[in-house]
């Protein structure tokens, strides 16, 4: 028997399937397991806690692919091993947990990370709240970043107006030792990002409620000085009347539709 028959007959056809192996079906599971937590993610309502309303069609589109990706791997078309495996396992296991796991987004200045409100930026009414002969804004939990965009890009026709208000406090190096922030959470894409904004509330130092503590603000809308001479920009405060403790903190964050 030559050389060549010899060669011939130790190698398989160029044609030959790829035989699957565990390391192929462990993977194609895997990636299955997650389209389907991401699925339950969605149906659940839970996706709220990381993404805006918005994300919707991204997750759906990540579903039937990662559902795509399965079944090849599956089948073998991306054949993997058992030393290569972990990479695969790896990158699903973690985000598998964060969306099993369950999340404590009720407490502290969240309020309830998994109820997103919309800010409508293309709605022409006024919110509910306002009363305009005895000039004051009552503003519902739900239309705190309706009103707030209202004023804040038409701070002439509201001012004088007193705003009653519930946020969370916030306190930063912007502002001046008398000011603090009457906030809620804006999300833009995804929790990462995810920020306080409102209203620069302007009282005297002793009056300064604990930060992180939820009050309700009664002021009078003014432009005025944020910050301090030296380091700070004009723009909308409220001067307080009256700042009390807040018995509920108001659930949700908002995004802008």
């Amino acid at each position: 028997m030559s050389a060549t028959t010899l060669r011939s007959a130790s190698m398989p056809p160029m044609n030959a399937p790829n035989r699957t192996g565990a390391a192929d079906r462990i993977q194609g599971a895997s990636l299955m397991l997650l389209a389907a937590a991401i699925t339950m993610l969605i149906w659940s309502g839970r996706y709220l806690s990381y993404v805006t309303p918005r994300s919707i069609p991204y997750l759906v589109v990540a579903v039937a692919a990662l559902a795509v990706f399965a079944v090849a791997a599956w089948c073998g078309v991306f054949h993997c091993t058992m030393a290569t495996l972990y990479r695969t396992l790896l990158v699903v296991i973690a985000p598998m947990l964060l969306m099993v796991l369950p999340l404590d987004a009720g407490s502290g200045t969240m309020g309830g990370t998994n109820r997103a409100i919309a800010i409508s930026t293309t709605a022409t009414s006024e919110p509910a709240g306002l009363n305009r002969a005895a000039k004051t804004i009552t503003i519902a939990d739900d239309d705190f970043g309706a009103w707030f965009d209202r004023i804040d890009h038409d701070p002439g026709r509201y001012a004088g107006y007193t705003v009653i208000v519930t946020g969370f406090v916030s306190i930063d190096s912007s502002m001046a030792p008398h000011q603090f922030g009457a906030d809620r959470m804006l999300m833009t894409c995804c929790v990462l990002d995810m920020t306080g904004f409102g209203f620069a509330v302007q009282t005297n130092e002793a009056a300064l409620p604990r930060e992180n503590s939820w009050v309700t603000v009664r002021g009078t809308v003014a432009r005025g000085r944020i910050g301090t001479a030296d380091h700070g920009y004009d723009g909308i405060v409220l001067t307080a009347t009256s700042i009390t403790p807040s018995d509920t903190a108001p659930s949700g964050y908002f995004y802008r539709s």
